[in-house]
């Protein structure tokens, strides 16, 4: 296994100036630091945690508070997360708390194993003023993941109006003229901009929008069977629906075909995410591709490089049969 000492040779300085590298101290010219950087790729050097915290003033840890639910995106956005810390010489640590126990107690407990140099916050709690408040006070420096209203802290922005948008045409433009929303739970939330898109379109295309078309549902499986329920009791009942998140539009699906509904012939069916489940359903769910990975990267390099401004992510429309009628399976492996 390499030492500091080999990579010090290999790159022709001092085991201090190796230090310095690793730790991510300015004292290093451009030069050296990149030959510091190419000899630890070579030699596959791993420096050792506590060495690190011994040598400098920070714990080389990145908290993650987890929604303590099993919505797909915050397992997807961990998996990332401590990956992306990995890559940089962090380790991720995380808390869990649940959304509706905290919302209903007058105490903020968030207890991680160790003090993090900084703590990462998905939605919903990139919003909550008292978390915010909770980590200015601990002066624990806070990294915002989608966050959109003002408060401690940096904020990692996204924009899924647009694409959402695009999914909307996509529907529109095979006919349809009444889609049922099933709308994130919360207005105060960047995915929000998924129902935005929604009544853009609808106005776009000279519909009528009819309120009754909307419900709210809380991303779980369970939000999308309901929801399926009251929009297909209708008088006039949808031909579309664009649920904001794929385990809701898997609930669509589960409840279309226990009403005897023939998707797409019936009930064109999309979601938002493109997480796993929209692969594993027949048929597979049109849905738009959330860029889970390059989020939690920027999150991650925002939260070691306060100076770090992220770029527009790419977030991708996905069509597949649940609207175009197309009868195959998705047999392409998640990319993690």
């Amino acid at each position: 296994m390499a030492t500091i000492k080999d990579v010090a040779k290999a790159a022709g300085v001092s085991f201090k100036t190796v230090s310095r590298v690793v730790n991510g101290e300015k004292r290093v010219g451009p030069e050296a630091r990149e030959r510091v950087n190419q000899a630890i790729r070579e030699l596959g050097y791993k420096p050792s945690l506590a060495a690190r915290q011994l040598a400098g003033q920070r714990s080389y840890l990145i908290g993650l508070v987890l929604l303590g639910s099993g919505i797909s995106y915050i397992s997807r956005m961990m998996i990332a997360m401590g990956s992306a810390c990995r890559d940089k010489g962090y380790n991720l640590i995380t808390a869990t708390l649940d959304y509706h126990q905290h919302m209903a107690s007058d105490i903020v407990s968030i207890n991680f194993s160790a003090r993090p140099d900084c703590v990462i916050l998905t939605p919903p709690f990139c919003n909550d003023q008292r978390i915010l408040e909770h980590f200015e006070r601990a002066n624990i420096a806070v990294v915002r993941v989608a966050a959109v209203t003002p408060g401690y802290g940096l904020t990692v922005p996204v924009n899924e109006e647009p694409c959402a948008l695009e999914l909307m045409r996509h529907l529109i433009g095979l006919g349809h003229k009444r889609i049922g929303m099933i709308a994130p739970p919360l207005p105060l939330r960047a995915s929000e901009a998924r129902l935005v898109a929604y009544r853009k379109a609808v106005a776009e295309a000279g519909l009528e929008e009819d309120p009754a078309l909307v419900i709210r549902g809380d991303f779980s499986f369970a939000a999308g069977v309901s929801a399926t329920t009251s929009l297909l009791a209708l008088p006039q009942r949808p031909t579309a629906i664009f649920a904001s998140g794929d385990e809701m539009a898997a609930g669509v699906l589960a409840e279309a075909a226990r009403l005897g509904y023939r998707v797409p012939d019936d009930l064109a069916v999309a979601g938002f995410d493109d997480s796993p489940i929209a692969r594993m359903v027949f048929p597979p769910i049109t849905t738009v591709h959330q860029p889970v990975r390059d989020i939690a990267r920027a999150a991650v390099e925002a939260a070691i490089n306060p100076d770090f401004k992220p770029q527009p992510f790419d977030y991708k429309l996905i069509i597949r049969g649940s609207t175009d009628g197309s009868r195959q399976h998705c047999l392409e492996p998640y990319p993690f």
